[in-house]
């Protein structure tokens, strides 16, 4: 999938988790735990020297090649369970280690919302027609739905460009709208 249907599906779970376990965390706070939802959504790419990261900083573009030799190439460390655990876990360990204790508790809901996007970008990437193999470093790509790939989305077809990204956007559209209250609490 491109990356703005990757932020779009990672701001979906988002917020599909906020309304599952409201907070209030000020609207700074807010704010960054929105950009931290949206950065988490394009990491797993940084294994792709095409990647938008790479391609907006100069020089940027051979760190992805080297980034990319490391993780196995496209879609293998970075999409697997392995790569959310070990990323993940680096980053709790860091912010423990490395931030002041009184840092720690809204460094973790940065966290938090970094890894929901995060582990939405695989979780998406399974409905494409090359799937995800979340078992690496078996290679066995997942695919959702099974069966034929003509069931499944095409990295920017018109599908995902209107279907995918249309139904995310009216189904964000939908949680707001019924659950603006837990919304604005978030922002107090």
């Amino acid at each position: 999938m491109m990356s703005s249907t990757h932020q779009l599906m990672a701001l979906l779970s988002a917020f599909w988790v906020l309304t599952q376990y409201p907070v209030s965390v000020g609207p700074v706070m807010a704010v960054l735990a929105i950009v931290a939802v949206m950065v988490g959504a394009l990491t797993p790419d940084l294994d792709q020297p095409t990647a938008n990261v790479w391609r907006r900083v100069l020089g940027a573009r051979a760190l992805g090649n080297i980034f990319q030799s490391f993780s196995g190439g496209h879609r293998h460390f970075t999409h697997s369970v392995i790569g959310i655990l070990v990323v993940g876990y680096a980053l709790r360990w860091g912010i423990h280690h490395f931030l002041r204790p009184e840092l720690i508790d809204e460094a973790m809901i940065i966290w938090r919302a970094y890894m929901i996007g995060y582990i939405s970008h695989p979780i998406a990437d399974t409905l494409t027609d090359n799937g995800v193999p979340w078992l690496w470093p078996l290679h066995i790509q997942i695919k959702v739905p099974p069966g034929p790939e003509e069931l499944r989305v095409t990295t920017d077809s018109i599908v995902e460009r209107v279907v995918v990204r249309g139904g995310v956007i009216i189904s964000i559209v939908l949680i707001v709208r019924s659950h603006w209250d837990i919304f604005l609490n978030l922002f107090r």
